[in-house]
Order: structure tokens, then sequence, then C-alpha cells
């Protein structure tokens, strides 16, 4: 397993500026934690479901090469140790955005 963070360089609430994402050996996302600016934050994988909100790619194995499309984010290898915190600590709202306002 490999354990990465993704920074976003943005000042958007609808899009999330930090994922912490778990990889299986082929580097495909097992397991992420979505931190949104509004305070939000969404959880997907194992336990916790909805498999499809996971990328569909596996990450690349230099992690230097994960910019976007403009150089606005950044990634980089995290502990094990602080991916399950993360995990741990995340609240997940499984209606998504639009349980805020029914």
């Amino acid at each position: 397993m490999e354990y990465v963070l993704t920074e976003w360089d943005h000042d958007l609430d609808d899009e999330p500026y930090l994922v912490y994402s778990e990889l299986d050996d082929g580097r495909m996302e097992r397991r992420k934690v979505e931190f949104f600016r509004n305070g939000i934050c969404f959880s997907y994988g194992a336990e916790r479901g909805n498999q499809g909100a996971l990328s569909g790619v596996p990450f690349p194995e230099d992690l230097r090469t994960v910019t976007g499309e403009a150089g606005e984010c950044r990634a980089r290898s995290i502990s094990r140790q602080l991916f399950q915190e993360i995990w741990n600590q995340a609240q997940e709202r499984p209606d998504g955005f639009m349980g805020m306002f029914f």
C-alpha cells in the first residue's frame, strides 16, 4: 500500500482542496478522504462504499507529475499512520452536498 496527499491550489467551496488516498499495489485508489474549504469532508471506499467516487485510473509512480492541467495541485507520499488517522476522523455524509439543502 501507498498513501498520498494531493493538495489543490484553489478557493472553490465545491471542489476538494485536500485529498488523502490509499493506493493498492496497482496504484489504484482503495479509499479516499476529501476535504472542502467550507468544512465538509467525504470518505469513500471500504466499509463506507461509493466505490464510483474513487479514481478509475492508477496514480503515476512519479508523484511529481501530478500537477493538474494548469499546475494547480501537487501530490506527495504520506505515512500509513497519518492516512489512518484522517480516515478514522472523517465524517461521512452519504447524501452528499444536496443533503444540506433538504
